[in-house]
């Protein structure tokens, strides 16, 4: 007889209880493994496909910011634009309205030349918001020179002349200065 058998017939049998337990022990087993394989198959069932939306959504809010930027950009440029445009409009429409009231006196039109001066008068009115506080000077004197041509063709239509060759030279200018064309 070898070392198993001699320790087999020295054991004792096994009771009921230890057989139970054995059962309970096996059942207590097969639970947790299918406790673990339920937990398995909501893993993959659940948790991976909402974290694929998830990534998914993460990369289209990705591109959606990136698109954003790029619309913020483009739109400034085209605000910077429009803006540059406002503001060369007013030049050349207070400068039409100078030459407009030249045109008058040269032709004796004393009410063609009060409207144009009129005009201009609101066109560098309009100018004044849109100016620089570096350019502020220069046009505080053009809206001085225009009341003072606009008093002078009141009074006597050829004496404003001058003062609105000098109003004309002084918004060519200003357009030069601020729109030079390369």
């Amino acid at each position: 007889m070898d070392d198993k058998e001699s320790i087999q017939s020295a054991a004792r049998p096994e009771t009921r209880l230890q057989k139970s337990m054995r059962g309970a022990l096996r059942w207590a087993l097969v639970a947790l493994l299918a406790f673990g394989l339920g937990a398995l198959l909501i893993a993959f069932a659940l948790y991976v496909p909402a974290r694929q939306k998830l990534d998914k959504a993460n990369t289209t809010m990705t591109a959606n910011t990136a698109q954003i930027t790029t619309l913020q950009t483009a739109n400034a440029t085209l605000q910077t634009n429009l803006d540059s445009a406002t503001l060369h409009m007013y030049v050349l429409k207070a400068l039409a309205g100078v030459r407009g009231a030249s045109l008058a006196v040269a032709a004796g039109d004393y009410a063609g030349a009060r409207l144009s001066l009129t005009q201009a008068s609101e066109a560098l009115d309009s100018l004044s918001g849109l100016l620089g506080a570096d350019q502020k000077d220069v046009f505080t004197a053009m809206q001085q020179s225009a009341a003072k041509a606009l008093t002078e063709v009141q009074s006597d239509l050829k004496s404003a002349q001058p003062e609105l060759d000098q109003l004309t030279s002084n918004l060519v200018q200003l357009e030069k200065n601020l729109f030079t064309t390369p």
